[in-house]
């Protein structure tokens, strides 16, 4: 069940930023500046797991959130990582 209600809250995050990148004036450089930054912070937040203690998963979903959400899907993840593990 909770994970029918996250995914509906993720569509919804998603269709949300569709939006905006088709508000900017060039969408696809935007939408791809977008995905490159959170990617890089999910490599990031990985890099730097050893001295940190905190590691996410990288899978289907994880890779979804942080090329969709961007920097907020990856803070996001890691806040989740951090309350419920």
């Amino acid at each position: 069940m909770a994970a029918k209600i996250l995914m509906c809250i993720l569509c919804g995050l998603s269709l949300c930023v569709v939006y905006m990148f088709s508000r900017c004036r060039k969408p696809f450089s935007t939408a791809a500046r977008s995905a490159l930054c959170g990617i890089s912070a999910l490599l990031l937040v990985n890099l730097t797991s050893a001295a940190t203690g905190c590691y996410i998963a990288v899978n289907h979903f994880t890779a979804f959130v942080a090329t969709v959400l961007s920097l907020p899907g990856v803070v996001g993840l890691v806040l989740l990582n951090l309350v419920f593990v």
